[in-house]
This record gives C-alpha cells, sequence and structure tokens, in this order.
C-alpha cells in the first residue's frame, strides 16, 4: 500500500489586531483637538481607551500596553515606520493574495469610496478629519 503525502499549506500568521475606528470623523476631530492644543492629549493608553471608547469612536486592541504621543514642529519631516511584524505579515499576505488570484478588495475604509464615487455627500471639513482618524492609526494593513 502506497500512501500519498499531501502537502498542506502552513497556517496563515494571526492578524494583529488593529484600532477599530467606529466613527472616522468624530476620531478625527479629537486628534486635530489634540493636535491643535484645544484638548491634552493622553498621557496614559488607559486615559485614551476611556476617551475613543466611552464615546464609541474607537475600539483599541488590548496587545497595546502604552501610547506614545510625537508632534513634530513644521520643519521636521517625521518619518514614521511602522511595527516590524505588523508590515511583514501585510506584504507575506499580500503576496499570497497576488499569488492566488484573490479578489478580496484592499481594506479601506468606506468614507474613501463616499467622496470620491459620492456614495454619500461628505463635506470637505468631514472627509479631511476622516483622513486624518485613518492616517493616525494606520499601520500598513
Amino acid at each position: 500500500m502506497t500512501s500519498t503525502s499531501r502537502k498542506e499549506s502552513p497556517p496563515a500568521p494571526q492578524q494583529f489586531e488593529r484600532i477599530k475606528i467606529h466613527d472616522h470623523k468624530a476620531f478625527g476631530r479629537l486628534i486635530a483637538d489634540y493636535a491643535i492644543g484645544r484638548k491634552p492629549w493622553p498621557e496614559t493608553l488607559a486615559e485614551f481607551k476611556a476617551e475613543v471608547e466611552g464615546r464609541n469612536i474607537a475600539s483599541v486592541p488590548d496587545r497595546l500596553k502604552a501610547i506614545q504621543v510625537v508632534q513634530p514642529s513644521e520643519e521636521v519631516f517625521f518619518l514614521r515606520l511602522p511595527p516590524r511584524k505588523i508590515i511583514a505579515q501585510s506584504l507575506d499576505r499580500f503576496a499570497r493574495h497576488d499569488a492566488d488570484g484573490s479578489t478580496e478588495r484592499y481594506p479601506l475604509p468606506p468614507f474613501y469610496a463616499d467622496m470620491v464615487c459620492g456614495e454619500e455627500q461628505l463635506t470637505h471639513s468631514d472627509f479631511f478629519l476622516s483622513r486624518v482618524a485613518d492616517y493616525t492609526i494606520a499601520v500598513c494593513t
């Protein structure tokens, strides 16, 4: 009797849970308020979580243990690198999608389609604040 061994693909690595924004405009407004000094920025992750989760603006994953707030001046280019594991994971995931011909859509927040395709009317201010929210938490999905 001959046995045929099936070569199984290794399991995909577990995806890092990311901050999930429930209200992009409200999150963007909060970040703008921190940036212009209308509101003091949070000193602890617990303070930030209480702010965004208490107002149902966003959910913060338990894997995050601390917060680091950085505000460069207009004369400094701030090169923010994504976490090594997260970008490596995303590169692998999208390479697999490319190789297998996946038609899965790239994960973009819905407000981009609302503005570009006109599905929902957004003011320029609402779109701007939503983009502030997105690029504040973006870590190479």
